[in-house]
């Protein structure tokens, strides 16, 4: 397995995160995928923001009780505070896989969210999910690539996967020998997040990991020589 670069909120060492200076920088850095935070405004728009609140523009405010009107009155860095999942689609194109991290994983929500398989088909779109129950809801709706952000049970591995999992994220600190030629016998996918809080990583193809890697200039540009050097698709 090739190494894979993520960027993690986009290219957000260099500029603000989950913006689109930070998905164009990351697509710059010749990031493989995107990973962008998910979240529903009251009124059903996707917006893209890590946390709950719009505190990175200074407000508490819940993005799930404000409209997508009050929303986007909110800038952050001359930027939208959260701009909307159309925007991220319109900077992003199919060259460049995109990895939601969903953090409204009610059944309506997933159901909506879902609905981007369809209406952006030429992307390659991997949904983050964090609990057991939205795989098995989110698999209940057909086709998707599912990502597993589970909270690293082992016990939750198995299930996982015979629910409808397709890739299971471990940090560094989650991984072990035994735990790797479990999932590698089985034929499941392993991505590990390495480095300081993931800030880098490598990928091990004789045990199936991948590692996700959050963007700095200097180690995206780093990474891209090296894969060019090895001939790495």
């Amino acid at each position: 397995m090739p190494a894979a670069i993520i960027a993690h909120r986009g290219c957000s060492a260099a500029y603000r995160e989950n913006s689109p200076a930070a998905w164009q920088g990351a697509i710059e850095a010749d990031a493989d995928i995107i990973e962008i935070d998910i979240r529903r405004s009251a009124d059903g728009v996707f917006v893209c923001c890590h946390d709950p609140d719009l505190r990175i523009a200074g407000y508490s405010g819940l993005i799930r009780h404000m409209t997508f009107a009050e929303i986007s009155a909110f800038l952050a860095g001359g930027y939208p505070a959260a701009p909307s999942l159309e925007e991220a689609f319109s900077v992003i194109s199919p060259a460049t896989a995109i990895l939601f991290d969903v953090k409204d994983e009610s059944h309506f929500a997933l159901l909506e969210l879902h609905k981007y398989r369809h209406l952006f088909s030429k992307h390659r779109l991997i949904f983050g999910l964090h609990s057991l129950e939205a795989v098995g809801i989110l698999r209940g709706l057909g086709d998707a690539e599912i990502l597993g952000l589970l909270n690293g049970e082992e016990t939750e591995d198995e299930v996982f996967f015979d629910l409808g999992g397709n890739i299971l994220r471990l940090w560094e600190s989650m991984i072990t020998e035994r735990r790797t030629r479990t999932l590698r016998d089985r034929g499941c996918e392993l991505w590990m997040t390495s480095g300081d809080g993931g800030q880098a990583g490598r990928s091990e193809s004789s045990t199936r990991v991948a590692c996700a890697v959050i963007l700095t200039p200097a180690l995206a540009a780093f990474l891209s020589m090296i894969r060019k050097r090895l001939e790495l698709p």
